[in-house]
């Protein structure tokens, strides 16, 4: 296939890319909070920010109005439909961050009764429709402003059974939390593969019924997994980038989920400033890497968060002022920080010198992991002591710990980043794997992640396939093995190869009782790529991240494929 290549420079736009009509781009910020309350003042000083950004999107983060008695119903809508109309007046698309009851144990809007409780001891807030339908056509004109709601770290909360809910009040009486109720699913006692139905299922009836198929979902994950379940039941996926990720890894299986569901699903993106407990936690060059990372690999939203949080103690050197892009003292203006000045240059100078002809739908991965989404992402000890942020739980089933099937993904990654990922852990949240800081630039050759359903199309351009973890469908062993007749290759599991087929395979296939035979590496070996370039394949075009002159530094190269 011929290529040619395309200069993108910091100045110039990309010649021969295409007219960008169709390739469109929605730039905004996450967890901004504009109550009922907020000063005209600090209002009008919100579009004053968002027009100097050259932002048109805002992730609002709603708080349940509770102060009201037996009017808090009828000031909520009242909250939601002022919001709205702040946001139409001026231009704006917004959606809803229901992220509260992740951090707090109820919320009395109707009296004595917890607004976040649900049958089967699930905990959640699903706004109610009556709230809603004001903003939502035909009540207001076609397209809408608002665009949905974002569960925020829902899969956290699914896997760890909303442990931190409680941690206000925990931490005050100096304990740890322990909040233990399920966010979508009770999946105790469940096999992993009813559990992933299970919350397919309810993921879809939430949306279909509750929502009554009008209202858009989504959901902005910490852990890189469980993207798969939200994109089968049609939700939007938006990955974090920065945040613990490890920038090409988190990319990879999010485009995994959203091509094999494309036809279902859409993909944000959220570079994300929080580290561990710093805020800003990175740099702000890896703050315009992020933005450019996630801009050429075709995301169609993409929010960084956040605006303006005053931030934590702990800062990374270049939060030299409180505040993320801005800082708002209540006694003066605001100040641009050297966050906002990054993500200011991006929208209002190098999208616009930049038009692409990129979209996350036409990536054509090179290898592929397939494997059931199970949140094994490298969770450590089975006491609280010793336990990481997310609780050691595969799909929030406390019967059910990270194991050898789950972990083996693991032990991939290293070798399809050049061992810039560590084997037994794919984020940085596990410190014995990562004690340092690392940089943003990951290497890796086109990489995607599939669930244990995938068939089809998608799977035209994959060369070589990795199948491991707890289980894998007939259909998609039939269509793996169709294209190892094709001429692919294939590192498989021995326990899922026995379950589809018996005797010696014929063809490009490496049965592997465990994922730490040194026979993997040699069999990937001709499927990686350099170790300076994170690789990204599409139909039309290659797309090339090389590190950059400086920590963190990325840059891209665009080559057209014909």
């Amino acid at each position: 296939m011929s290529q040619r290549s395309l200069s993108v420079s910091p100045c110039a736009p990309v010649a021969g890319a295409g007219s960008p009509s169709n390739y469109s781009i929605r730039l905004g910020v996450d967890n901004y909070s504009l109550s009922h309350d907020s000063p005209p003042a600090r209002v009008s000083q919100l579009f004053d920010i968002l027009e100097q950004f050259g932002f048109k999107h805002v992730n609002i983060w709603l708080q349940p109005v509770t102060e009201a008695g037996d009017q808090n119903s009828l000031r909520m809508a009242e909250r939601i439909v002022q919001i709205d109309r702040h946001m139409r007046q001026h231009g704006m698309t917004y959606t809803f961050n229901v992220e509260a009851p992740n951090f707090r144990e109820a919320a009395e809007i109707t009296p004595g009764v917890n607004e976040f409780d649900h049958p089967g001891g699930l905990h959640r807030w699903d706004l109610r429709m009556e709230w809603l339908k004001p903003i939502l056509p035909p009540a207001v004109p076609a397209p809408p402003a608002f665009q949905g709601i974002v569960y925020d770290e829902c899969e956290h909360m699914q896997l760890s059974n909303n442990k931190y809910s409680n941690e206000p009040t925990q931490r005050a009486l100096g304990r740890e939390a322990d909040f233990d109720k399920p966010f979508l699913v009770n999946t105790h006692g469940m096999a992993l593969e009813t559990a992933y139905d299970q919350l397919v299922a309810e993921c879809r009836r939430l949306r279909e019924e509750h929502y009554e198929g009008r209202v858009p979902l989504s959901t902005e994950q910490v852990w890189p997994d469980l993207f798969h379940i939200f994109a089968n039941a049609g939700w939007t996926i938006a990955p974090k980038l920065l945040k613990e990720h490890l920038s090409s890894v988190v990319m990879s299986v999010a485009l995994g989920a959203a091509i094999q569901y494309v036809d279902r699903t859409r993909l944000w993106v959220s570079p994300d400033l929080w580290r561990f407990g710093e805020c800003p936690g990175h740099s702000a060059e890896s703050l315009r890497s992020a933005l450019r990372m996630a801009y050429w690999l075709g995301a169609e939203t993409i929010y960084v968060e956040s605006l303006s949080y005053q931030g934590t103690d702990m800062r990374h050197p270049d939060a030299v002022t409180p505040g993320t892009l801005v800082y708002e003292p209540e006694d003066g203006p605001y100040q641009v920080t050297a966050y906002g000045r990054v993500a200011r240059e991006f929208a209002r100078e190098y999208v616009p010198n930049h038009p692409r002809s990129i979209t996350w739908r036409d990536y054509r991965p090179r290898v592929a992991l397939i494997r059931l989404p199970d949140g094994g992402w490298g969770q450590v000890g089975q006491s609280p002591a010793d336990e990481s942020p997310s609780r050691n739980r595969l799909l929030g089933n406390r019967e059910h710990p990270l194991d050898e099937a789950a972990s083996e993904w693991l032990y991939v990654w290293p070798i399809l980043t050049h061992q810039t990922a560590r084997p037994g852990a794919i984020t940085i949240w596990n410190e014995k794997v990562y004690p340092e800081r690392l940089d943003f630039f990951v290497p890796i050759d086109s990489v995607a992640v599939f669930d244990h359903l995938v068939e089809g199309p998608v799977l035209d351009a994959v060369e070589c396939f990795v199948v491991c973890g707890h289980a894998l469908s007939a259909k998609t062993f039939g269509a793996v093995r169709a294209r190892v007749n094709q001429g692919a290759t294939c590192i498989i599991a021995r326990r899922l190869y026995d379950r589809h087929a018996s005797g010696q395979p014929a063809g490009n296939w490496l049965v592997v009782d465990s994922f730490l035979d040194p026979r993997l590496a040699q069999t990937l070996a001709p499927f990686l790529g350099p170790p300076d370039v994170a690789r990204f394949r599409f139909a039309g075009h290659v797309v090339e991240f090389e590190k950059g002159p400086g920590p963190d530094q990325i840059e891209v190269k665009v080559t057209e494929r014909s």
